[in-house]
């Protein structure tokens, strides 16, 4: 997966373990919510060329979304630097983001703790993503209790090995934790 040239669109990165469950899922979900929004999604296992597992495309399929030509792709330091927002589905692919680059961990949320702090910020208004990403940042410096990432109860637990109505779940924790933000960022 690689990103447009020259495009002036917000790139958001999606992170998971192998690409093809929560990452994925999310990916097609923030595109459904935020069209204007380029959207990708990484794994920080190499299960490069994977396709969505089975679960994952029936759930998107319930809601109208496609991900039957998604092939997982690896976690690279050129996907982490040229994402402007990163969003993991656990603490540690945080950390696996802040290795690849100390400069983009301030980007990087979970799903929960970026909708809680995009309303506190509030809309990204002036069309300056970058700008937008950087105030959630230093909302969550602001915070007496603050750690590098999120707090547990805000990790998007891995499906692999679960059910379909476990997978239902899964997509509509991530629909119904990302549509804050989207709508945010798209105001």
């Amino acid at each position: 997966m690689g990103w447009p040239l020259h495009s002036n669109a917000i790139k958001v990165l999606f992170v998971c373990t192998g690409n093809i469950c929560r990452s994925p899922m999310a990916e097609v979900l923030f595109a459904h919510m935020a069209p204007e929004v380029e959207v990708g999604s990484a794994g920080t296992m190499d299960w490069s060329g994977q396709p969505a597992h089975d679960y994952a495309i029936a759930a998107m399929a319930e809601r109208g979304l496609d991900l039957s030509a998604h092939r997982s792709s690896r976690l690279s330091e050129y996907l982490v630097d040229e994402s402007d927002l990163i969003v993991v589905m656990t603490r540690n692919h945080g950390w696996a983001v802040a290795a690849r680059s100390e400069a983009k961990a301030g980007a990087t949320f979970l799903p929960a703790e970026l909708s809680r702090l995009a309303d506190q910020v509030g809309d990204c208004n002036s069309g300056d993503a970058v700008e937008w990403v950087t105030r959630l940042h230093a909302q969550r410096d602001s915070r007496s209790d603050t750690r590098f990432i999120g707090r547990a109860a805000d990790e998007i637990p891995d499906p692999i090995g679960e059910s379909l109505p476990y997978f239902r779940a899964i997509a509509d924790r991530l629909e119904r934790e990302l549509a804050p933000a989207a709508a945010r960022l798209r105001a």
